[in-house]
């Protein structure tokens, strides 16, 4: 092979490599680097940064919270996350190639971040773990090219500083790089390799002392993975591989020396089949680590975010056997003004589709106060979002904004400037927040405010009720009687009857309502629950709403009901094409 080629063929290699992971990324990770950007803020603020980088390992949490600031917009993620990828894999290449210069075994250069990439799949796993193992494949480059005229004092002396520096700036990734300069220099037959067991044993000295001094938990986040990993998940093997992979790799380099009589036409063919052995596992095991029905939550959560309601109505990853899911495709039906009337053109499942039981997770808190605050239960809005920024560790700017418009809905506009002055200090998010200064101490722009006059409408007299105390259907009560334009919390009232089957809060909802502000006419589905609590008596169905077109359905309805029965045969089958309508619902649901 010349010198040409030699120099060719890894470039090539590396923008391969680069472009099909880039790829890979964007196809099944999109909307998990549109979730990363909505649980953390980013600001622009030197006493913010530098309380951070005064952590160990506070650098790698700066450049992470810099560069996912930006994943909110499209293609960026995906992007940015390969050339992270790219650029470690080419500076372990120039590692590697110093132990032995195998191009044919270039691709293995990258299986450490391959892991890294699974690992990411799960948000539990911290971007800062694959910044941080990009800074040590830049460490260990400089350490090998900068200690090859070095004597051994100078190399260990080096070895010292960035093993330490490593660990203040990115956390346990320093015991990764300890281990591989000490592989390095034996493999490379370096004078007095052993003196290289130095920085390792001052890193083991130096992390048992933060231990013991309280800055780090446990001997896991000083010389393992759980400094990447969230504190509230187990740490399995598998977060080791990474690490593990990238000394095994450097064992395979120093071994490849012994097979340079193989022909090259061989050498070609391990190449290729490296790379098709790391496709293969890569993609297999991100599928398995994958769970798509937490996946499409995130998706839904970007969609509400931007407010793409069609995205989630036609999206075909929906699970209708899963709540959440169906609380945003509820939500969305709502926003989109069609949910009184076509709620059960989609599979219903009773009132917790519309707000499922709380389990105290962060991701309920992020879609609850975004249903609340829709509806116009601005003080249950609040508080779920105010337990999500605090549940989350650097905050969340979605939460923030919603912060910020429920403060001024009630009118507490010094702790609504507070959330606005610090959103001022993104990137993404400080034209919106100088946006609503305008709200400041005065009521008249609240109130002229198509969003936020709605909500302040449906505030009750006693602004301080904590909506928690009661249930949902008396929430939704007394905001109709305080605003009875409000559609939304019309919509969920009506879902809320509809979904329970509670004929007798229907019959005593439609005749308190109906011909009034709030209910001027019924939508189909409840006139359908009126023929079912009064079938017979069509006047009094008549005297309420309900049209000679649907009393003449319900006959039709029925006629086909009593024949399947009489007949002895499925009803639930004869009758498919009215799972539509309330009637299949109370007929056939749990």
């Amino acid at each position: 092979m010349n010198d040409v080629s030699r120099k060719i063929i890894p470039i090539f290699l590396l923008l391969v490599c680069t472009c099909l992971l880039g790829l890979h990324l964007q196809t099944t990770q999109e909307a998990i680097f549109f979730y990363r950007e909505q649980q953390q803020i980013f600001l622009f603020d030197t006493e913010h940064v530098l309380n951070i980088l005064k952590t160990i390992g506070g650098l790698a949490t700066i450049c992470a919270q810099f560069v996912i600031q930006f994943f909110k917009v499209p293609l960026i993620g995906s992007l940015t996350t390969a050339l992270i990828g790219g650029a470690a894999g080419w500076l372990s290449w120039l590692t590697l190639r110093k132990i032995h210069p195998a191009s044919y075994l270039l691709p293995l250069a990258f299986l450490p971040i391959l892991f890294q990439y699974l690992y990411l799949i799960k948000d539990s796993y911290h971007y800062e773990g694959l910044i941080a193992l990009l800074f040590e494949t830049l460490a260990l480059s400089l350490y090998s090219y900068g200690t090859r005229k070095c004597n051994w004092t100078y190399r260990t002396c080096i070895g010292c500083l960035l093993t330490i520096g490593l660990f203040y700036t990115m956390g346990s990734v320093a015991m990764l790089f300890a281990l591989s300069i000490l592989l390095f220099d034996v493999f490379q037959k370096n004078e007095r390799w052993y003196a290289s067991f130095i920085p390792l044993i001052l890193l083991l000295t130096v992390g048992s002392l933060c231990v013991l001094g309280g800055s780090k938990p446990d001997y896991d986040h000083v010389f393992w993975m759980k400094d990447y990993v969230a504190y509230f998940i187990e740490l399995e093997p598998f977060y080791g591989f990474s690490w593990q992979v990238a000394l095994l790799v450097m064992l395979l380099f120093f071994l490849s020396r012994y097979l340079d009589h193989v022909k090259t036409y061989l050498k070609a063919l391990v190449t290729v089949a490296l790379l098709a052995l790391s496709g293969i596992y890569y993609t297999r095991t991100a599928l398995q680590r994958m769970n798509k029905d937490f996946y499409t939550l995130m998706q839904m959560f970007h969609y509400i975010d931007t407010e793409q309601w069609d995205a989630i109505i036609s999206s075909d990853d929906l699970n209708y056997n899963n709540y959440l899911h169906l609380n945003c495709l509820n939500l969305a039906l709502s926003h989109k003004g069609v949910m009184q009337t076509d709620l059960f053109n989609y599979p219903q499942s009773g009132i917790q589709s519309l707000i499922s039981a709380y389990q105290a997770h962060i991701e309920e808190s992020f879609l609850f106060s975004q249903i609340y605050y829709h509806i116009g239960i601005t003080s249950l809005a609040y508080n779920f979002a105010f337990g999500a920024s605090v549940g989350i560790t650097h905050g969340s700017p979605v939460m923030t904004k919603l912060l910020i418009k429920s403060h001024l809905i009630y009118g507490q506009y010094p702790a609504a400037e507070k959330f606005i002055s610090l959103l001022e200090k993104t990137w993404g998010y400080r034209e919106w927040a100088s946006s609503q200064r305008k709200f400041l101490y005065n009521d008249q722009a609240v109130e002229n405010d198509p969003e936020l006059g709605v909500k302040r409408k449906s505030l009750s007299d006693n602004k301080d009720l904590f909506a928690n105390i009661i249930g949902l259907l008396d929430n939704l009560m007394i905001l109709l009687e305080e605003n009875p334009r409000n559609k939304a919390a019309l919509d969920y009232t009506i879902g809320t009857l509809l979904l329970s089957k509670d004929l007798p809060a229907i019959k005593m909802f439609v005749e308190r309502f109906s011909g009034t502000e709030v209910l001027p006419t019924l939508p189909e589905p409840l006139q359908q629950a009126v023929i079912s609590y009064a079938e017979h008596d069509p006047d009094y169905c008549r005297r309420y709403g309900v049209t000679d077109k649907v009393l003449s359905e319900f006959s039709l309805f029925r006629r086909r009901v009593l024949e399947l029965r009489h007949a002895r045969q499925a009803v639930a089958t004869g009758i498919a094409d009215y799972r539509p309508t309330f009637w299949y619902y109370l007929m056939f649901s749990k």
